[in-house]
């Protein structure tokens, strides 16, 4: 049986993939709560709206922003892998990324502070499939 090889530029086509994997499990930490988010933001809408801003459309921004996040992290992670080692493979790299947004929410029912849901499992794999609508529309393959 032979050996398959896959040279330096199989490993090097996976590091983006990886770092881009491993800046989403930094996300997933203590430190990216919602509550510490919120903080970050309500300093930002402070300076922008002069203090000026109602608690409900605070929270409501606060969520939105989050999980925009979660979309375009996706789809990020999508097109880095589409562009690089999954080339040709656009429907293993969709599952790996549904994969990956599993993975990551199950790492959040450990940490403290975060909450895991399948409705950001769900947005994950959104934008993820977002990307591969907008690659095809681009590159057209």
């Amino acid at each position: 049986m032979g050996k398959v090889d896959i040279g330096n530029e199989g490993f090097i086509s996976w590091a983006p993939v990886v770092i881009w994997l491993s800046v989403l499990w930094f996300f997933s930490s203590s430190l990216f709560t919602s509550v510490n988010t919120g903080s970050a933001i309500a300093h930002i809408l402070r300076w922008v709206f002069d203090g000026h801003l109602p608690h409900a459309t605070f929270r409501l921004i606060n969520i939105v922003v989050r999980k925009t996040g979660h979309f375009c992290n996706y789809a990020v992670l999508f097109l880095l892998m589409i562009r690089g080692p999954m080339r040709k493979r656009p429907y293993a790299a969709l599952m790996l990324c549904v994969m990956a947004a599993a993975v990551d929410e199950t790492h959040q029912v450990f940490v403290p502070g975060r909450t895991a849901t399948p409705y950001d499992v769900a947005l994950d794999s959104t934008g993820a499939l977002f990307a591969r609508f907008l690659y095809l529309a681009v590159a057209g393959s």
